[in-house]
This record gives structure tokens, sequence and C-alpha cells, in this order.
């Protein structure tokens, strides 16, 4: 896989890269739990779940929401599986998910940064200082969300780092 350290990842490539077989809700056949999933009414709020047949790794994914936030789910949902987080039942009665609050949050962690490495990071607090690019525009040609870019230009101290090499 060819990756540039200073761009944003692509978590699809990833995916594949990885032999990580991503199946997008709109695929299954109809079912009335697809249809409340995919029309997210408030309350059924699922993005995305990484699931094992033995050893492989596949991801349901709700493919009604927005292609950058998918591109955020699919990150973390792979996070899980590099970390060999301890799979779930995606699916439970009541439409509640069990999972570790610390499984959580190191995917939490480590979705954004594989979305957005530490030179991404940095190249993007440039382009914006620069006014090359608004949070926005990149947002939309990275096609990775607004609040992902300044997450990790904040946890990486882009513009601590970039005053003290000023």
């Amino acid at each position: 896989m060819k990756v540039v350290a200073d761009a944003p990842l692509c978590p699809r490539e990833l995916a594949e890269h990885l032999e990580v077989k991503i199946i997008r809700l709109t695929q299954l056949p109809p079912f009335n739990e697809r249809e409340l999933l995919l029309s997210r009414k408030a309350g059924c709020g699922f993005s995305a779940a990484a699931c094992f047949e033995g050893l492989k790794a596949f991801i349901f994914l709700n493919d009604a929401n927005d292609p950058k936030r998918q591109n955020s789910d699919i990150a973390h949902e792979i996070a899980h599986i590099l970390l060999r987080h301890t799979p779930v039942n995606p699916f439970v009665p009541g439409g509640k998910r069990e999972f570790s609050p610390e499984d959580e949050l190191e995917a939490e962690t480590l979705g954004p940064t594989l979305l957005v490495s530490e030179a991404a990071a940095l190249r993007a607090y440039r382009l914006i200082n620069a006014s090359q690019h608004s949070l926005l525009s990149l947002s939309n040609e990275w096609m990775v969300t607004e609040d992902v870019i300044r997450w990790r230009m904040n946890a990486v101290g882009a513009n601590k780092r970039a005053r003290a090499a000023a």
C-alpha cells in the first residue's frame, strides 16, 4: 500500500490492504431492522461495527451516513481490529450495544490518527495558516471531517510547534 506521510490515509484502501471487507447496510437484503438503522432516527444511531467470521474481520457500515463520517467510522472499526479488541455483538435485542469503555477510548484515539497522521496534521495546519485552504476546503479535499482534522492538529500541538519553529 502506497502511503504519503503528510497526506490523509484512505480508510477504504487500508481496509482493502488488510483484507477487511466492508459490507454496506444497503447491500443486505431488506429487513425491518435494516430500514430502521438506515433511517437515522433518534435512538438508532448505528454507524459501523467490526465483526469476525473465524479470524477474518469485516465491517458492517451504515452507508446512509455522510461519506466523511463513513471514513471516520471505517477508521474507528479498523482501529478495533488492529488493536485486537474482543469482538462484541453489534446487534443485540433492544438496540443497546455492549462495549468496553477502554476499548472505545483506544479506537477513538487510533481511528483519527489513522486518517490524519502527525505529518498530515502539521501540513493541514500550515495550509490553513497560510490561507491556502480553509478547514472546510481541506476537509472536502481529504474526505475527513473538520472535527477530525481540528482534533489531530490540536493533538500534535501544531500551533505550538509552528510558533516554536518561527
